[in-house]
C-alpha cells in the first residue's frame, strides 16, 4: 500500500508526462513531393500575398552578390492563401508589386520625426528613399517592423529613448492614413495587424492597440530565445503566441487577451528559427533545429486548436530534411483549409537550392 501511495504521489508531482513520440519522416498525405524553385541559396527568402493575382503567393529572394538587382522574383504559386492573410512582419514587405524595406537606423541613433523607408523599382535593382511622418520624435536603434496585405502597409517603429512605439497605416503610395504613439512600447519585437487593431509583443507583454481607445494588455511566459524563435498570428477568435524555445503555444482571446488555450511543444535541439501558419482549428509549426553535433534540420509539428478538447500528449515530430547552418524558411497557410506552404533553402544533391512543399500536419 505504501509503495502504491508513493507511485501515485510521484505521478502527480511529475504530472505523468508521456515520453515524446519519436520523430519520423512524413507520409505522402502529410507532405507533398518537393518542387525545386531555383538552384542557389539566398540569404533572405520571402513569401508575400499578391492580391492582384487572386490571392496567390509571390516568391522573392535576395539576389546573388555581384548582380545589379538586390532582390530576385522566384515566381508565383498555384496555391492561394486565405482571405485577408497578412504575412509575418519584418524588414521587408510587398505593396502593389514593389518591395519595401525598413533599413537599419543611422548610428549613433538620433531622434527624428520621420521614418525612412526604401522603395524598390519593379526590377528590384534600385531603391528610392521615402520619408514618412511620425506622430512624434523617435530614437530608433532597431529596424522598424513592416507588414502588408498587398494593398496597405502597417508599421511599428520602436523608439528606444522615448519608450514608445509609433504605429502607422500607409496606403500603397506610402501616404499616412492613420498614426498613433503607444507609451511603454519602445521595445516592440513583433507586430501583427488584424482588423482594426495592432497587436504588439514586448517580452512577456502583449498589447492590443485598437484604432480608437486605450490599449489592452496581456501577459505570456518569459521568453528565452530571440524574435526569430517566436511567432504572433491569428487563428479564428484566438491570438496565438508560439514560442519555440519555451516550447509552448498560448491562445488568447483576440479582444480581451485572456488565456483560452495552452499547448506544449517538444524540440530535441536548439531552435534557431520558427515559422507558423494557422487556420481556425489547427496550427502548423516548422522550426530550424540545431543538434549538439551542429547539424541543422527542419522539423514540423501540427496542433489541434479545437476549444474544449483536452489533449495532454505531445505532437508528432516530422522530419522535413536537413539544411545549411543558417537555413532560411517561410511558412504560409493554403486556402481556407488546414494545409500550409513551406518555402525553404537546403542542400540538394548538386548544391544549394530553394524548394517548395505543401504540408498537411
Amino acid at each position: 500500500m505504501r509503495i502504491l501511495r508513493f507511485v501515485t504521489l510521484a505521478c502527480s508531482l511529475a504530472a505523468c508526462q508521456k515520453a515524446p513520440p519519436p520523430a519520423r519522416v512524413p507520409s505522402q498525405q502529410e507532405s507533398s513531393a518537393e518542387h525545386v524553385v531555383v538552384n542557389y541559396a539566398p540569404s533572405r527568402l520571402r513569401l508575400f500575398p499578391a492580391p492582384a493575382s487572386e490571392g496567390r503567393y509571390v516568391l522573392w529572394a535576395s539576389e546573388r552578390p555581384g548582380l545589379p538587382a538586390v532582390f530576385r522574383p522566384l515566381g508565383m504559386t498555384e496555391q492561394r492563401g486565405p482571405t485577408g492573410f497578412v504575412p509575418r512582419a519584418g524588414e521587408l514587405a510587398f505593396v502593389e508589386g514593389r518591395i519595401v524595406e525598413a533599413p537599419l537606423p543611422a548610428s549613433p541613433a538620433n531622434a527624428s520625426s520621420v521614418l525612412t523607408l526604401l522603395v524598390y523599382d519593379k526590377d528590384a535593382k534600385t531603391a528610392t528613399q521615402q520619408m514618412v511622418a511620425l506622430p512624434g520624435p523617435c530614437t530608433m536603434r532597431e529596424r522598424a517592423l513592416i507588414q502588408s496585405d498587398g494593398r496597405e502597409l502597417f508599421v511599428a517603429a520602436g523608439c528606444a529613448l522615448e519608450d514608445k512605439a509609433m504605429l502607422l497605416r500607409l496606403d500603397a503610395s506610402l501616404a499616412v492614413r492613420a498614426s498613433r504613439a503607444v507609451d511603454g512600447a519602445g521595445a516592440v519585437e513583433l507586430l501583427l495587424h488584424h482588423g482594426d487593431s495592432d497587436y504588439l509583443l514586448l517580452g512577456r507583454q502583449v498589447l492590443r492597440v485598437p484604432s480608437q481607445g486605450q490599449p489592452v494588455t496581456g501577459s505570456v511566459p518569459q521568453p528565452t530565445g530571440d524574435v526569430e524563435t517566436r511567432e504572433l498570428l491569428m487563428a479564428g477568435e484566438l491570438l496565438l503566441l508560439v514560442d519555440g524555445t519555451v516550447g509552448r503555444v498560448i491562445g488568447m482571446d483576440r479582444q480581451s487577451l485572456g488565456w483560452k488555450l495552452d499547448r506544449r511543444l517538444y524540440f530535441e535541439g536548439s531552435v534557431q528559427r520558427l515559422r507558423a501558419a494557422a487556420s481556425a482549428h489547427r496550427l502548423q509549426v516548422v522550426v530550424s533545429e540545431r543538434s549538439e553535433s551542429q547539424k541543422t534540420e527542419l522539423v514540423g509539428l501540427g496542433l489541434s486548436l479545437v476549444p474544449g478538447r483536452r489533449d495532454t500528449s505531445l505532437p508528432q515530430r516530422l522530419l522535413l530534411g536537413a539544411g545549411p547552418a543558417h537555413s532560411d524558411h517561410e511558412l504560409a497557410p493554403v486556402g481556407e483549409g488546414e494545409g500550409s506552404l513551406l518555402l525553404r533553402t537546403h542542400d540538394g544533391n548538386s548544391g544549394p537550392l530553394v524548394a517548395m512543399t505543401v504540408l498537411h500536419m
